[in-house]
């Protein structure tokens, strides 16, 4: 039988088979392989030409950078103002500085200028900035020579995430495609708020693609955070979050779909607020995954919850909605923000997935007590929202991760974006593979790579956003039997992380992007510090879960953290943003007054 087997397949009986095969077919057979071949070449060439434009798009963007800052240096050389006035301007309170321009104690040029100085300065220290807006003098010197009423921001310096239209600016989300494409029109935000008096001045960083809670992209670098450079800001609005708590903004605008406005906050120390999804006009800006049917939200980050309370005021007016009409007319409700009724607040310390290190869980019990001691009632409060947090994955990346490889595709792929890069462009049946295959040793990488399959068909998307909306109305009918106003939680699983360390944990940013599915408004505030006796806790953490490769990652991060910013949560109802707001405010007259007494 053997010998039968080897005799078909000798050399000889190829050769007759061969024999056999027209003429013609043996011309096609070469002409396949030669049109392969060329493509696969062409490919290789077109590949290796299209990284090289992108690589020369990047030098030329830096430069062009540099030279936006250079300029507006000598600009700023040629005002003069002294140091002790730049620190008088950029230590006043938002209520101060708004009063002090209304009355004309400040202009907008000398508060613009403080504000550039002092920016600058923190650029420096973090590399928080991308590029300076050079017209700002302009419209500071307009508005100091209008006779015109002031309007609620007058001279207010804001800056922007670089996400965020401004005409004649590129917007790349970190990502070299995007270089050399100017936009045509301002965001909506950007119209309303220079009508409202405020002075956009700077752009800050962002990571690639914006789907990264680190703050870094190949063209313009990392930003580190302003108490440690060891340690992140935050992403994906970390260059706000590091410029605000550096001292060089009041208030910044940044965007959120996972946490991206409220971890910057949470590990910057900063307050910080992601809106109800529709509330405030998203339209003009760069969107990525723009499909996904779980809605980010445009939101402030700001020295004091008042210059967020100032933003929504200004923003939420007549002009918003008519530049936008496809948003719900709903003004700020200053009623809601100024009733003095006592409140009835859930807290929670633990989420049902992710046990929050000692530090933040310590931030809710003293944010619980603090409350109390302003009036309002606080009742324990519980809630798994493991099965609302499974859908958030996969539908984000419901396309299994083929936006992201398209918009990756030439680039230069940022170290905070590799794994991301490498893992979806996997084969879908190779990712499910390997999830099955590691789900014993490592549950939590298998639970990554299904989720990241996405949803393969149009009725698996269906399914998940009607299992959203049920369990969303789940959350809420819970609410409601408790009678609760709002709920106090961590504002993440940890505070600031070190560089580069959060793509490879699991579980800590559930705190946040778990409202993002549920579209609750819900903001973070600095309540305290992380201490000794925090980081001393640490070696019985976690107390409540089983150990997992993200915990004793966090056991060695932890070390050395005392003094890092630790912040809670504040959460109400849908459309209840105001509410969320007095919440906020309350707790951080209460922390105030506190750290006055102490």
């Amino acid at each position: 039988m053997m010998d039968r087997i080897i005799t078909l397949l000798s050399k000889d009986m190829l050769k007759y088979e061969m024999a056999e095969v027209p003429v013609y077919c043996k011309y096609l057979v070469g002409a396949a392989g030669v049109v392969i071949g060329t493509g696969l070449a062409w490919r290789w060439t077109r590949r290796r030409r299209r990284r090289a434009v992108l690589a020369v798009a990047r030098e030329r963007k830096r430069r062009e950078r540099t030279g936006a800052l250079e300029r507006l240096k000598r600009q700023i050389e040629n005002n003069n103002m002294p140091s002790a006035q730049v620190e008088a301007i950029t230590q006043l309170t938002t209520k101060e500085l708004l009063s002090q321009l209304k009355t004309n104690h400040l202009t907008a040029v000398e508060v613009l200028t403080a504000y550039q100085i002092k920016a600058l300065q923190v650029h420096q220290k973090t590399n928080c900035v991308v590029e300076p807006i050079l017209e700002a003098i302009e419209w500071a010197k307009e508005l100091d020579r209008s006779s015109a009423s002031k309007g609620p921001l007058h001279g207010l310096p804001v800056s922007l995430k670089e996400c965020i239209a401004i005409k004649g600016y590129d917007v790349t989300a970190g990502c070299s495609k995007w270089i050399g494409d100017p936009c045509q029109d301002d965001a909506v935000i950007v119209k309303v708020l220079k009508q409202q008096g405020a002075v956009p001045f700077m752009r800050t960083n962002i990571p690639q693609t914006m789907i990264s809670y680190e703050n870094t992209n190949p063209i313009f670098g990392a930003t580190v955070n302003p108490h440690n450079p060891k340690r992140s800001p935050g992403g994906s609005s970390g260059g706000e979050g590091a410029l605000i708590a550096g001292g060089g903004s009041v208030l910044g605008i940044g965007t959120d779909l996972g946490g991206s406005v409220r971890y910057p906050g949470s590990a910057c120390g900063i307050p910080a607020f992601k809106p109800t999804s529709m509330r405030v006009s998203k339209k003009g800006g760069r969107a990525v995954l723009a499909g996904k049917n779980i809605q980010s939200s445009w939101g402030p980050l700001g020295r004091d919850v008042d210059s967020l309370i100032a933003f929504l005021k200004a923003i939420l007016v007549p002009e918003m909605h008519r530049l936008d009409p496809a948003l719900p007319v709903m003004p700020f409700k200053d009623e809601v923000l100024n009733e003095t009724r006592p409140l009835r607040i859930g807290y929670l310390s633990f989420n049902g997935v992710f046990e929050a290190v000692p530090a933040m869980t310590r931030a809710v019990v003293e944010a619980k007590e603090l409350l109390e001691a302003a009036g309002h009632q606080l009742i324990p409060y519980e809630e798994d929202f493991g099965r609302i947090l499974d859908l958030f994955v996969p539908c984000v990346f419901a396309d299994g991760g083929q936006e992201i490889q398209e918009i990756l595709e030439f680039d230069e792929v940022d170290d905070a974006m590799r794994v991301m890069k490498q893992v979806t462009s996997l084969p879908i049946f190779l990712r499910k593979l390997l999830a099955f295959a590691l789900k014993p040793f490592n549950p939590e990488l298998s639970g990554k790579l299904k989720a990241i399959c996405g949803l393969r068909t149009v009725s698996d998307l269906w399914n998940a956003v009607k299992e959203i909306k049920v369990l969303q109305d789940g959350v809420i009918e819970r609410w409601q039997k408790k009678e609760l106003d709002a709920i106090v939680c961590p504002a993440f699983g940890c505070p600031a992380l070190s560089n580069g360390l959060i793509q490879h944990l699991s579980g800590i940013m559930t705190y946040t992007l778990v409202f993002n599915i549920l579209d609750f408004p819900s903001g973070c505030v600095p309540v305290t510090a992380v201490t000794k006796q925090d980081e001393a806790d640490m070696e019985n953490y976690p107390r409540i879960t089983k150990q997992t490769k993200t915990h004793q990652i966090l056991k060695k991060d932890m070390k050395g953290t005392a003094g890092l910013p630790v912040s809670v949560q504040v959460v109400t109802l849908p459309w209840q943003d105001e509410l969320c707001l007095r919440v906020m405010s309350d707790l951080e007259e209460k922390v105030r007054q506190n750290t006055k007494h102490n």
